[in-house]
């Protein structure tokens, strides 16, 4: 029987939706979100905002995260993240919120922004279409309308490139951070570096993704980051949950430091079935870089089997669109060790249901 990873039939049959074209489309997604962002024009009323809320859910909350991780350290406002139904209290008319729905029905970011209405917040959307377009429309607000050519699985979560770049560009109109046409063109050079190295064609004996799939398709996938990575990292292991229907979790550095070294030793089967994934970087601080040797040499001593992915692209955001590159190379091939379609969701599908919501053509 031959090998999966180097049976391009085999994968081909069950990624009935052309979930791996979504992969190397990635690259194609960014230039696209940068180039229909363009034009969009903002009132100069939104410039005099305060501080800054980004709403988003599953796959259409990953760019809120990238942007907090990247740019935590040079925003010039105080920014927070909503994965719920409700905006804080303090959100008032000098409030920046930014409502991101792939499909533009999700419930919780409608319901968002409607609440950034009726508190007469400077709201945006960024969608597909549906209602959260609508509202837009409506209340004459700026949005950004995606044209997913360049995601042909239709899986929000594979659309991350609009996503984090489409909010880039609004954040960058506003002059809360600084994103130029060479940032996009290093993260590009980045990411197709790992497409060249991690495609379909590269045997698995020269593939790393191929070869890191492998290793973990029978462990429990522990993610480690720090500081600009711990977006990119939640990327990864979202598309690991939703892709390869796989369990993984993620920490940081250093909060880790200050409790999970204790949770090693039990349950006694830990070292069976638990995996480590550092994602690491010349670009941490020293004393970060310090802090992962260290945790390394803990997680050694508990017998306890890691692996390690070090970015070599020159910039934070570069590094980050390099690991999400790569993550979607690896949730690829886990799903095809699974011998799994990554593009169905049916334990979400079960659970919209049951709440009575359609799913729609964009799930």
């Amino acid at each position: 029987m031959s090998d999966i990873l180097d049976d391009l039939k085999s994968q081909q049959d069950l990624d009935r939706s052309h979930v791996y074209d979504s992969v190397i489309s990635l690259p194609q997604q960014c230039r696209h979100a940068y180039q229909d962002t363009q034009p969009i024009t903002i009132p100069a009323s939104y410039r005099k905002v305060n501080k800054m809320v980004m709403c988003g859910m599953g796959g259409s909350g990953l760019g809120a995260r990238v942007i907090e991780s990247v740019y935590f350290d040079s925003l010039k406002l105080p920014l927070i993240r909503i994965n719920n139904y409700h905006l804080p209290s303090w959100v008032d008319s000098q409030t920046l919120v930014i409502c991101s729905s792939f499909s533009g029905t999700t419930e919780e970011t409608v319901a968002n922004a409607k609440e950034a209405i009726s508190k007469k917040a400077k709201w945006l959307a960024i969608s597909a279409g549906g209602d959260l377009i609508d509202l837009a429309r409506l209340h004459q607000v700026p949005y950004y309308q995606i044209n997913p050519k360049y995601n042909p699985s239709q899986q929000p979560r594979m659309g991350i490139g609009y996503s984090i770049i489409g909010q880039l560009m609004l954040v960058n109109h506003l002059g809360l951070i600084k994103f130029t046409s060479q940032d996009l063109a290093s993260s590009v050079s980045v990411m197709n570096s790992v497409i060249k190295g991690c495609q379909v064609k590269v045997p698995k004996a020269s593939n790393p993704a191929k070869k890191m799939a492998e290793k973990i398709k029978t462990k429990q996938v522990v993610f480690v980051a720090a500081d600009h990575l711990t977006g990119a990292i939640h990327v990864f292991k979202n598309q690991m949950n939703e892709n390869a229907k796989h369990f993984s979790s993620r920490h940081e550095i250093p909060e880790l430091n200050h409790h999970l070294m204790e949770a090693l030793k039990y349950p006694s089967f830990n070292s069976k079935f638990l995996i480590f994934f550092f994602a690491s970087s010349q670009i941490y601080s020293q004393k970060i870089q310090k802090r992962f040797m260290i945790t390394k040499e803990i997680i050694a001593k508990n017998n306890l089997e890691m692996l390690s992915y070090e970015l070599s692209g020159p910039d934070k955001l570069s590094q980050v669109f390099e690991l999400i590159q790569f993550g979607g190379f690896v949730n690829f091939y886990l799903s095809m060790l699974h011998h799994l379609d990554p593009a169905p969701v049916p334990w979400v599908d079960y659970f919209k249901t049951k709440l009575g919501q359609s799913l729609g053509q964009w799930k």
